[in-house]
């Protein structure tokens, strides 16, 4: 007997009214179950690892100078080995000369007259 025609509008509205109030409840434990389960997987993450990259220290006047000294020092090195190699080669070269001539005229001065048979 109790329908939902027959029942007064004071009836009517306070039906909506729970209706509306179970909706906004339910609404609310869903947006907190929901909040909760992002906050879950946020704590259950691992935290983001940056490269992280040293930085140098600015080198002194002293230390500009120190490098400088190296170049120059290692140019020299070299200049001094590709001399001593030409002086040393030239040496060489020159006793290979003086023995080449050398043997050349002990086998004409020196040499046996005799032809070979």
């Amino acid at each position: 007997m109790n329908s939902k025609s027959n029942l007064d509008p004071e009836e009517q509205k306070r039906d909506r009214k729970e209706l509306a109030e179970r909706e906004r409840e339910i609404a609310e434990r869903e947006r907190s179950l929901r909040l909760r389960e992002m906050e879950m997987e946020l704590y259950k993450a691992e935290p983001p690892l940056y490269q992280t990259i040293k930085e140098e220290p600015e080198e002194s006047k002293l230390q500009r100078w120190g490098r400088q000294l190296k170049r120059v020092g290692k140019y020299a090195l070299v200049v001094v080995v590709v001399f001593a190699a030409v002086r040393v080669g030239t040496m060489l070269a020159s006793a290979v000369i003086v023995g080449a001539i050398a043997w050349v005229g002990y086998q004409l001065f020196f040499g046996s007259d005799k032809p070979n048979k």
